[in-house]
């Protein structure tokens, strides 16, 4: 009688791309904090030694991660509206995509460099920016702040159940006394009033109704450094 065929289980063909959305399963399911070299080898089926031939270290596999979860953001079209509803839809659809991996906006604000998905984002962004009348000298830091309201966004509705912990921090507020935290106490009713989507939508008005403010004596300069922090 002829030898059955030995079975194994398939092994994951090694290749940065099949590396890099290892990485970001293990996000989804553990957190950033929780994956190492270790754990991504053993999720492509070989030696941590092996990673280091397609990335130079942790934190360069956490970045190419980051850009992945962004990767099928749609940009607003015409039909989406003017740019300021192509700007608003367009940050609502980055703090979706990243608010679906767990907590991997704080990739965004260690300050990991932008890969290309991160890059068309940003490109668009700016541009839509710009199509608004704000100044090139705001853009350029705009871009930082509006990243920063991304990653903070994604973390917030990534993190918790949101109905859930404002109910938690209505009860907190409403239990504080009224003579050590007298403003608290007065709006406490208020504090976490609205759904997320409506917080959100007032938010992102709020920020680029500031943008568009006519600029202040410290408004940022074209030579001024900024950092890179959030989406960008």
């Amino acid at each position: 009688m002829p030898a059955r065929p030995r079975t194994r289980s398939a092994k994951t063909t090694l290749s940065l791309d099949a590396i890099v959305a290892a990485t970001l399963a293990l996000v989804d399911e553990l957190g950033c904090e929780a994956v190492s070299m270790r754990r991504v080898s053993q999720a492509v089926q070989t030696g941590p030694a092996s990673l280091y031939v397609y990335v130079p270290d942790r934190g360069a596999l956490m970045a190419l991660a980051h850009d992945l979860a962004v990767a099928d953001v749609r940009l607003p079209t015409d039909a989406d509206g003017d740019w300021r509803a192509r700007l608003e839809l367009l940050v609502d659809r980055a703090v979706t995509a990243l608010a679906a991996h767990n907590d991997i906006a704080t990739v965004g604000m260690s300050g990991a460099l932008p890969g290309p998905h991160i890059l068309r984002i940003t490109e668009e962004l700016l541009r839509l920016l710009r199509t608004g009348g704000v100044s090139d000298a705001a853009c350029a830091w705009a871009a930082d702040l509006i990243g920063q309201y991304i990653a903070s966004s994604a973390l917030e509705e990534g993190e918790k159940a949101e109905e859930a912990f404002a109910a938690r921090l209505d009860t907190l507020y409403r239990s504080l006394p009224a003579g050590r935290y007298p403003t608290i106490h007065a709006l406490a009713p208020l504090l976490t009033s609205g759904d997320g989507a409506t917080r959100a939508a007032w938010k992102i008005r709020v920020l680029i109704d500031g943008l568009l403010a006519p600029p202040q004596s410290d408004a940022p300069q074209p030579e001024a450094p900024h950092g890179s922090t959030g989406l960008r």
